[in-house]
């Protein structure tokens, strides 16, 4: 079955043009809009997976987003974590 997505989701999945903030309440499918986002961004806008950010607040969705995603598209690598692991990374890579 395909997902079903509301017109707020579709426009949070279809925008292009600048950064995009997800803002939702529990339960209200965060996680499946920013996974489908990615996905569309990868296969219809032509980006670089490489050059995909995708963070957020804690590890368990961080996970859950990547696990989506690599079902969905398997041979892509766009980079998830959270605020924490990112900048863990960044110091440890720069300093």
């Amino acid at each position: 079955m395909a997902d079903q997505f509301t017109p707020a989701q579709e426009r949070a999945i279809d925008h292009f043009t600048g950064p995009a903030l997800v803002l939702a309440g529990p339960g209200s499918g965060k996680t499946l809009v920013i996974t489908e986002r990615v996905c569309r961004l990868i296969e219809k806008q032509k980006v670089d997976a490489s050059r995909i950010l995708v963070i957020t607040f804690t590890k368990a969705a961080a996970v859950q987003m990547e696990e989506r995603f690599s079902r969905k598209m398997p041979q892509e690598r766009p980079w998830f974590g959270t605020f924490h692991s990112f900048f863990y990374f960044i110091l440890k890579t720069y300093s």
